[in-house]
Formats: structure tokens, C-alpha cells, sequence
């Protein structure tokens, strides 16, 4: 059996891990009566996952929704539920990347189909009970949605917020490698770098459990290799079931710790640009990786595999030129953004668990220093 495969089952053991999909095949996850699919206008063009379409509408008669490309807003977890459960289903799949799965994690949860899903944002409010089953079939290797409670969306304010809680969950994933082998390399790189910085914000983050130690520097070491591999072949589907695995480990991850210092500047972005979110992520990564480490030498001690016995600046080093290798477009950011609006959104109360995760604490007057090249 894959490695990471029995690594990842040592913490969670819902996921199926398949080749292919053939007609008439039948899958244990799927088992239900009413099935809804979700997934996304430009997700359902792409053939390999107009496969899985096919597949679900001819075998299990599911009804498929298709939403507009674009990360998750309220209208889209609120306008999904509605459908959930004036149809009542009894298994909703999310069929697509981190933007999908967050919305169907939400949209799964009864209350939204009534209510203001702005009312849960930043756990004001908590879900009250579980009405359907979900499953996960990631489209992308990112954000390992799939292990996580939390939904990042834009509330009617247009401030990219979360909403976390003890029922927002996948019950069951299924891992198709093949449906990631047909993303753009934009995409791919830019999920790929997400799920890197999971692990190590997790692995540096003030809530982490050495119990998990070999869950991030495992999926760390996965990422740092096989990603570079994808951008030479993208059709190796080795270095594809990698990706996803080592996603699914992020997930798990930051599902223990949070996130940190990068993931409060991502948000902060994508509240004000149209930026995808793991390009925001790439940013932050590439400018807070050494004052963190340099913060707390001690950190250096967590780092196993390529990047062990290092010093923080090397470290620091060796990890910004990876990013630039993949060779990232920051357009839609650099100067972009004005210094006070991104202030007063950095230092939201909702963004407070974010910020505080992290061992190194900037002030107003260094975050303007050290992101000197987003300001306007």
C-alpha cells in the first residue's frame, strides 16, 4: 500500500484512493437513495471530470449543480442549501476544488438554507445538527478541504471571512488522480504551494502537537518534490496521487493547528483583489518564512527530511527560491493595494486566530516594510 497513504489513514480512514472509474462500477461511499452533485461551470467542460458526471448521472441518477467559477461567496452557500433541502437529499458530493468543497461544507448545513450564513461566520453561531451525508472528490490538490472544518467565503460585506464547526465535515472522499492531471499549470502550482504552506504554517504554528511531526514534514517533503516533477510531466499520475495525498495531510493539519501569519495576509488580499488565494498564500509565504523563523530558533528543531539541521536563513533561502522556481505571477497584486485599507482588514477581530498563530508578531510599521512591493 502507498506510504502516504498509510500515513494519512492513521488519522483519518473515510477515503477511498481509485485509478479509474469505469459504467456500472459500483462504489461502498455511494450507497444512497437522493443523491446531489455540486460542482462548477468550468470544472464541468473538462473531460476527466465530465467523466465522473457521466459516471454519477447514469449510475446513481444524481442531479448535478453547476456553479459560477470563482471563490465561494454567501449566495452560493445560501442558494445551494435551499436546493439541498427543498429536495431533500440524503448524500451531496462536492465534485471540485477548495472553492466547491468550502461551499458544500456549508451548504450541507440546514440553517443556511433559512437564515443568514453570515450569522456562523467567525463561529458567531453554531450549527445544531448533521440532515446529509457529504463526500469529497477533490478536483484540485490544495487546499485539503476535504479535512478541514472550515468554510472561507466572502460575507455581504465583501471581507473574505471562515466559518468553522464541529458539523462541517466530509463524511466520506474519494481521490481520483486523474481528474487533477487536466488543471491548468497555473493552477496546479498555485494548490500545490497552498497545500505547502499548510504544513508548514501547521508545523510552525503556536498550537502545534509534536504528535504531528511527521505529518507535516512528510506531506512537506511530498510537495517539495513532486510538485517541480508535475511542472515537467504534467500527466504523471504518481507524482498526481502524491499531490493528493500530501493535500489531504495538509488539511488534516491545519485542521490541528489553524492557520497563521500567511493565511491572515491571503485573506486580507482576497478580501480586496480578485486574487486566487494561493497566490496570495505564495506571497506571504515568500516574506514572512524568515522573520518567523528567525523569531524562534527553536522552530528549526520541528524541520525533518531536506530541510533539517538548516539555519533559518538558509531554511528561509531555500524555500523562497522553490516558490520562485515555480515561477508565480503576482500581477494582480503588486502594487495593487492600498497600505491602510489592507491595515484595517489585517487587523479585523475575524482575523485575529490567524495573526496570533505565529511566533513572529509585525507591527503596522514592519508589515509596510516587509510588503513593501504590494502598496500602491
Amino acid at each position: 500500500m502507498h506510504k502516504l497513504k498509510l500515513l494519512l489513514r492513521k488519522y483519518e480512514n473515510n477515503f477511498l484512493l481509485l485509478d479509474d472509474i469505469i459504467n456500472n462500477q459500483k462504489i461502498e461511499y455511494l450507497n444512497f437513495n437522493k443523491i446531489i452533485t455540486v460542482t462548477d461551470t468550468n470544472l464541468s467542460k473538462i473531460p476527466s471530470v465530465k467523466k465522473v458526471i457521466n459516471y454519477l448521472q447514469n449510475n446513481y441518477n444524481t442531479k448535478i449543480i453547476e456553479l459560477s467559477s470563482g471563490e465561494p461567496n454567501y449566495e452560493m452557500i445560501e442558494s445551494t442549501s435551499k436546493e439541498i433541502f427543498k429536495e431533500k437529499y440524503d448524500l451531496v458530493i462536492a465534485l471540485g476544488g477548495g472553492s466547491i468543497l468550502d461551499i458544500v461544507k456549508s451548504a450541507s448545513m440546514y440553517e443556511n438554507s433559512v437564515e443568514n450564513v453570515d450569522h456562523f461566520s467567525g463561529s458567531r453561531k453554531q450549527y445544531k445538527e448533521r440532515l446529509v451525508k457529504t463526500l469529497a472528490i477533490p478536483t484540485t490538490a490544495g487546499t485539503g478541504s476535504e479535512y478541514t472544518h472550515t468554510t472561507v467565503y466572502k460575507t455581504r460585506l465583501n471581507i473574505k471571512n471562515w466559518i468553522w464547526d464541529e458539523l462541517t465535515y466530509y463524511d466520506y472522499v474519494i481521490y481520483f488522480p486523474f481528474l487533477t492531471a487536466d488543471l491548468p499549470k497555473d493552477v496546479t502550482v498555485a494548490s500545490g504551494v497552498d497545500a505547502f504552506d499548510h504544513l508548514i504554517e501547521s508545523l510552525m504554528s503556536l498550537k502545534f502537537d509534536s504528535q504531528n511531526i511527521n505529518l507535516c514534514n512528510k506531506g512537506m517533503e511530498t510537495i517539495w518534490y513532486s510538485l517541480p516533477n508535475l511542472l515537467e510531466n504534467k500527466n504523471n499520475l504518481k507524482e498526481r496521487t502524491n499531490m493528493l495525498l500530501g493535500s489531504g495531510m495538509a488539511g488534516k493539519a491545519i485542521h490541528f493547528t489553524g492557520c497563521g501569519i500567511c493565511h491572515c495576509i491571503a485573506h486580507t488580499l482576497g478580501s480586496l483583489t480578485k486574487v486566487p488565494h494561493g497566490i496570495a498564500v505564495a506571497y506571504g509565504l515568500f516574506y514572512t518564512i524568515e522573520p518567523v523563523l528567525k523569531n524562534n530558533h527553536d522552530l528549526l528543531q520541528r524541520f525533518h527530511g531536506p530541510f533539517k539541521n538548516l539555519s533559518a536563513v538558509s531554511l528561509a533561502k531555500n524555500i523562497q527560491e522553490w516558490l520562485s522556481n515555480m515561477k508565480i505571477n503576482y500581477d494582480l497584486i503588486e502594487k495593487k493595494i492600498n497600505f491602510e485599507e489592507f491595515i484595517k482588514i489585517y487587523y479585523l477581530d475575524d482575523n485575529k486566530s490567524m495573526r496570533d498563530n505565529t511566533y513572529y508578531q509585525p507591527s503596522k510599521s514592519d508589515l509596510k516594510i516587509l510588503l513593501d512591493g504590494l502598496w500602491n
